[in-house]
């Protein structure tokens, strides 16, 4: 992987400056990021309200998270009970699954 830099809204660019480094276009979010964490626990980007909070969603476990434009943390939420948890990203980093009243194994 090439090395990369994070700007102040979280998003990777190539430490060359060019978003192409040995013709590959890297889109995924850094490494050390709430994204990131939020991928690998299957939720996937569904909106961006006007001011930077992101909301990442899995509609079939009920999944909601949450999180601010610094991206420090973030709240996930079981739609279905509205029961929600705020978690940093090291406490991000832990979790291998989420079970909701709509999933759980």
């Amino acid at each position: 992987m090439t090395d990369t830099t994070t700007t102040a809204d979280s998003e990777a660019s190539p430490a060359t400056g060019s978003p192409v480094v040995d013709g590959v276009l890297d889109l995924r979010p850094p490494a050390e990021s709430v994204k990131r964490e939020l991928c690998h626990i299957g939720l996937e980007w569904s909106s961006t309200d006007a001011d930077g909070t992101e909301a990442w969603r899995d509609y079939q476990r009920g999944l909601l998270a949450t999180f601010p434009q610094s991206g420090g943390e973030a709240t996930l939420t079981d739609i279905k009970t509205n029961i929600s948890q705020t978690l940093t990203l090291a406490q991000l980093k832990q979790v291998t699954r989420v079970d909701t009243m709509t999933a759980a194994d």
